[in-house]
């Protein structure tokens, strides 16, 4: 009983050899199975019990020894874990960003979906896919994650519509033969949709598409073979059509400026990719997203943002959207302090892109016509100190959009403030 009440002792190290006059072999056995070290029975051979203690000696450095190494063996476990999940992160990051998905993150349901869509789309190569969304909203992202999710190994190529003639748009999207048009290649050169063979071809502002073109792409796609421009051998061509717009093209069909039969064929899986100001809950993580990794590649740690830096960034409207948003993270890590990012350090994106202003008060203006000049004399003067003081009430001290209703600069309205902080 004495024996099992030491080894109960929480974290005991005693090493306990029990002594008896009695050649009790079960006695024994029982005190081996409650922890004893040893059983010696009297008289006490002191050699014997010199050879014990010896053996309680090395059994007590082996256990330390171990106790060390396990130690040492979970501390380097540890550690190696964290690195090869920081070298699988980098690996990660580095192979998105060949893929051109680095920036894809998802902050909010409106993007969960999307990126569901694109899932399900990615998995039927024979399904066109057109993708709606204004500029900078990340339209060849969702494109690029559509051809790669699953792990395609097959080519993605990316051609932009609305930048290149109509003449050039068919040589850049067929190819041409020697000699098709002055200025071509002497050899020949292989078009965006013979590259594209086996894997995705991305056409971006294809509402851009001159209406000749689109009867030529159309063709090829129903008929899945094609002519190089000046070319007189047909090429077959398999590939999966991702297109983007930032129109309607539903009602640039409805006005004739897109083909309706073309519109049909691209249109099978549609995404509409909504722009920031639909979707404010995903602008703070974007810009800590985007904040982070530009001052990382520029050797520093990003500090975080304020309170009230986050609210600023989040108050505002983003016309230019993801891309936008990135490139003031850009400037930021360029410009930005080394402690936590305050409003007062976003002092350049003012007057950019503020959220639409709060309704006017329902009131009458008075214009040129309709204002009385007063009987005896008009302090010019204090009337503008007024209206700028009116001006700045009503936007909350904001000059930027201040001067913007008074039609001003902002720092011609600060060279007012200056004047009339002055003492006359």
């Amino acid at each position: 009983e004495l024996l099992r009440r030491i080894k109960e002792i929480e974290r005991s190290s005693a090493e306990v050899i029990g002594v008896t006059g009695h050649g009790d072999m079960d006695n024994a056995i029982k005190a081996l199975k409650y922890g004893a070290f040893d059983y010696l029975q009297k008289p006490i051979n002191v050699r014997e019990l010199a050879i014990t203690l010896e053996r309680v000696q090395q059994y007590r450095i082996l256990r330390e020894n171990y106790s060390r190494l396990k130690e040492e063996f979970h501390q380097r476990v540890d550690q190696e874990t964290r690195a090869c999940r920081g070298a699988v992160d980098q690996l990660r990051e580095a192979y998105l960003r060949e893929l051109g998905l680095g920036d894809l993150a998802v902050f909010s349901e409106a993007m969960r979906k999307v990126v569901e869509l694109a899932e399900r789309y990615s998995l039927d190569r024979s399904v066109p896919v057109l993708l709606q969304g204004e500029t900078g909203t990340g339209k060849e992202l969702i494109a690029r994650y559509i051809h790669y999710y699953g792990g395609a190994q097959s080519p993605f190529v990316a051609l932009n519509c609305g930048a290149i003639s109509q003449d050039l748009l068919e040589a850049e999207l067929f190819g041409h033969d020697p000699g098709a048009y002055t200025g071509a290649t002497p050899t020949g050169r292989m078009g965006k949709l013979e590259a594209a063979q086996g894997g995705t071809i991305f056409l971006d502002e294809i509402g851009e598409m001159p209406l000749g073109s689109q009867v030529k792409l159309l063709r090829a796609l129903e008929q899945k073979r094609f002519y190089r421009v000046g070319g007189i051998k047909e090429i077959p061509v398999e590939v999966r059509i991702v297109s983007a717009t930032n129109k309607d093209l539903e009602q640039e069909v409805s006005e004739g400026r897109f083909r309706p039969d073309l519109y049909y064929r691209i249109n099978v899986g549609f995404i509409r990719i909504p722009p920031l100001r639909e979707r404010r809950e995903s602008i703070a993580p974007l810009a800590l997203h985007f904040a982070q990794r530009a001052f990382s590649r520029r050797g520093r740690r990003f500090p975080g943002f304020t309170r009230e830096a986050e609210e600023f960034l989040c108050s505002l409207n983003w016309p230019g959207n993801v891309r936008q948003l990135r490139n003031a993270m850009e400037r930021l890590a360029v410009i930005g302090p080394w402690d936590s990012v305050d409003r007062g350090d976003l002092t350049f994106l003012e007057g950019q892109h503020q959220s639409p202003e709060p309704p006017v008060e329902s009131r009458p203006v008075l214009g040129v016509d309709q204002f009385d000049l007063p009987g005896d004399h008009l302090d010019l003067d204090s009337l503008n100190r007024r209206i700028i003081r009116q001006a700045l009430e009503r936007f909350g001290g904001n000059q930027t959009r201040a001067a913007r209703y008074l039609c001003m600069s902002r720092r011609v309205l600060q060279g007012h403030l200056r004047r009339m902080r002055e003492p006359s």
